[in-house]
């Protein structure tokens, strides 16, 4: 008994934690997004733009390669090319959707073909097994609607979702690789329209953004007050 009442207090504590962080960041996001010199051009991203124009990147070449990137995806990539780069909106959401794409076939074909094998090292399955179980948790919307689950997954440009954690999902819930790509690729072309329409509608889609957030924060708030009860 003494066992089980230390347990629900260690998850309570560690469930205060997980609030008073997302909390700090919630409040501090408006902050350090408005911490900018024209937008996106802070003093970091004009570092490391300068890299990698000094390696004798392309605009065009850095901005794909930002979209490749897990969490960072086209989120990141349109913005810095119509903020930084100046590049018309058109190019810039071609080039997102292209380098978002490139990985997506070698995820998948990892997942498919790789991971067992993988799993028989010790830091690659406990790797794994905390990927999956996290995905599994946000992957709801594919379990329910499979194919049009994971379009809509995808297409929902936040740091939980995209095409890196969509790849997964689809692995995880039997998507075949065909209707993944797929749908993938949808959902990636999704993103890229609303983001762009943000990126071009500057400090009005800023706002809109911080309300998003704040209205998902809020409910976060709800469901784990709601939680702290039953527990």
């Amino acid at each position: 008994m003494a066992g089980k009442e230390e347990m629900k207090n260690f998850k309570s504590q560690i469930s205060y934690k997980k609030f008073l962080i997302l909390l700090l960041l919630f409040i501090l996001l408006p902050t350090i997004i408005f911490c900018k010199t024209e937008n996106i051009k802070s003093e970091k991203q004009k570092e490391v733009a300068k890299f990698l124009e000094k390696k004798s990147f392309s605009d065009e070449v850095i901005v794909i390669s930002i979209a490749t990137l897990p969490i960072f995806e086209l989120r990141l990539a349109i913005p810095f090319a119509i903020n930084h780069y100046k590049m018309g909106w058109k190019k810039s959401y071609l080039l997102a959707i292209l380098g978002n794409f490139l990985p997506i076939p070698f995820i998948l074909l990892i997942l498919k073909y790789g991971v067992n094998f993988l799993m028989r090292i010790a830091f690659f399955r406990k790797f794994f097994e905390w990927l999956f179980a996290r995905t599994r948790k946000k992957g709801k919307l594919i379990k329910k609607y499979e194919e049009l689950g994971l379009i809509l997954f995808v297409m929902i440009p936040l740091p939980i979702t995209g095409a890196w954690t969509g790849s997964v999902a689809a692995y995880l819930f039997g998507i075949k690789f065909v209707p993944s790509l797929i749908c993938i690729f949808i959902g990636i072309c999704c993103a890229g329209i609303i983001v762009t329409i943000f990126s071009l509608l500057g400090i009005l889609g800023l706002i809109i953004a911080l309300t998003v957030l704040g209205a998902l924060f809020i409910i976060w708030i709800i469901r784990f007050i709601q939680r702290l009860k039953i527990s």
